[in-house]
């Protein structure tokens, strides 16, 4: 599969549409459309073919705190690198760009906790743990 990578941000409807097909949770347009212009730093991974979004990750964070988030791949590219890529784009932006104080976290899915240890992330427990609060619930 030939893709270019970008850092130009997708649609609000593009984001959430492959949210939901990678088996992320849906997330409102409006309340994505906003959310995507507060990024620190986006990637993405579109089909040379047609232009699809095939992938993506981002980066959220306030200079000194920061989250990995959202990083989905459809469904019929995952596995072959993808996740990969876009995760090599994002830890070079951050050894680029960020303080040398910065923290930066992430909530991993189980497996894909393994992609992220070969960037040098490691798991917080027992020293702590992550947690969640899920509006709306």
């Amino acid at each position: 599969m030939d893709y270019v990578i970008t850092t130009e941000l997708p649609s609000a409807e593009e984001f959430v549409q492959l949210r939901v097909d990678a088996g992320l949770s849906f997330r409102a347009i409006e309340a994505s459309r906003k959310a995507l212009l507060k990024s620190v730093y986006f990637v993405g991974l579109r089909s040379k073919e047609n232009g699809k979004l095939i992938g993506m990750g981002r980066l959220v964070g306030d200079g000194i705190m920061f989250i990995v988030s959202d990083i989905a791949v459809f469904p019929s590219f995952q596995g072959k690198g993808f996740g990969k890529v876009i995760m090599t784009h994002i830890k070079d932006y951050i050894e680029a760009n960020l303080d040398k104080t910065a923290c930066v976290t992430l909530l991993a899915d189980v497996p894909a906790h393994g992609l992220y240890k070969q960037f040098g992330f490691r798991e917080s427990a027992p020293v702590s743990i992550g947690m969640i609060y899920q509006v709306g619930n």
